[in-house]
């Protein structure tokens, strides 16, 4: 069976960049240690807008994102980073390979 991952593009306001990244970082790095479902969790800067960043996240399938959402860490992300998000978009996909 495929596993599921996503594709979210996070464009940050300006001047928080920083903040938000020490936030995704740890948010990533808790995710892949502590979750057995979130096989990976990568951070990327778009080098043309530093200030659009995206995120590859790859789970068990589509229920495990939902409980990484439920995650201790995930709130304390999501909390943190609210008011530092302009516009997100997430686009769901199975890995095929």
């Amino acid at each position: 069976m495929a596993k599921f991952a996503i594709f979210v593009t996070v464009k940050i306001k300006e001047d928080k960049i920083e903040d938000f990244l020490a936030q995704a970082y740890a948010n990533a790095t808790t995710a892949v240690r502590d979750e057995p479902n979130c096989h990976m969790f990568r951070v990327m800067q778009n080098q043309e807008d530093p200030n659009t960043v995206h995120f590859y996240e790859v789970y068990t399938n589509a229920d495990c994102l939902d409980e990484h959402r439920e995650t201790v860490h995930y709130k304390a992300y999501n909390k943190a980073t609210a008011d530092m998000i302009a516009d997100k978009s997430i686009v769901k996909v199975d890995v095929l390979q």
